[in-house]
């Protein structure tokens, strides 16, 4: 009974999805409307922005409008990927990749506090990684990176990631959503630290 059960979902996630990356523990595949809710289930837990959901719940409903809409089919600049542990497909993490570049995409990727230290993150990138490099026009990924957060930036040197100049995404994320933050001392934000995967591996 059980194996039927997860056979006929299995079935049901592979039709849902018309790209899907798989590995050995997990299943990288597009958002769409299939998968949206658990995407969006995920991917409120898994930010980095998590607690600023909580506390802002205007800020998450952009978000979530975003997504959504992203979902229905209203693409633009960002590629966004559920991932999804391979025997349960349970959401266990995202990954987006931000295309305003074409040629150094940025990636956004984050794992369940309970799914971490499994590997996941580090496979599911790789597959992800080297389907993007596949295209011609795109020369690096750019991966940034908490400077306090050392789990994400040991995985992306694990992945060949060189550290250059970057940018706060936190200020940039913030002001996307139409927030301000003229009132906020820098020293305040988060430092980031910023790693070019690809070009150097």
């Amino acid at each position: 009974m059980r194996r039927s059960f997860l056979s006929d979902k299995r079935n049901d996630f592979i039709a849902g999805n018309d790209f899907a990356l798989y590995g050995e523990k997990i299943i990288v595949s597009s958002l769409n409307q299939s998968n949206v809710e658990c995407y969006l289930a995920t991917y409120k837990r898994a930010s980095a922005f998590s607690k600023v959901y909580e506390m802002m719940p205007d800020f998450w409903v952009t978000q979530r409008q975003w997504i959504e809409d992203y979902a229905a089919g209203e693409k633009n600049a960002k590629e966004r990927y559920l991932i999804t542990e391979k025997i349960s497909l349970h959401g266990c993490g995202y990954i987006e990749l931000n295309y305003e570049n074409p040629k150094m995409p940025d990636v956004e990727i984050a794992v369940l506090e309970e799914c971490q230290r499994r590997g996941y993150a580090f496979e599911a990138f790789r597959m992800l990684l080297d389907y993007v490099l596949e295209k011609e026009t795109v020369e690096c990924i750019v991966w940034n990176a908490f400077a306090s957060n050392i789990a994400s930036r040991r995985l992306a040197e694990k992945l060949g990631g060189v550290v250059v100049k970057g940018k706060n995404l936190i200020v940039e994320a913030m002001h996307e959503a139409g927030f301000q933050m003229d009132s906020v001392d820098d020293k305040e934000i988060p430092k980031m630290v910023t790693y070019e995967i690809g070009r150097h591996r």
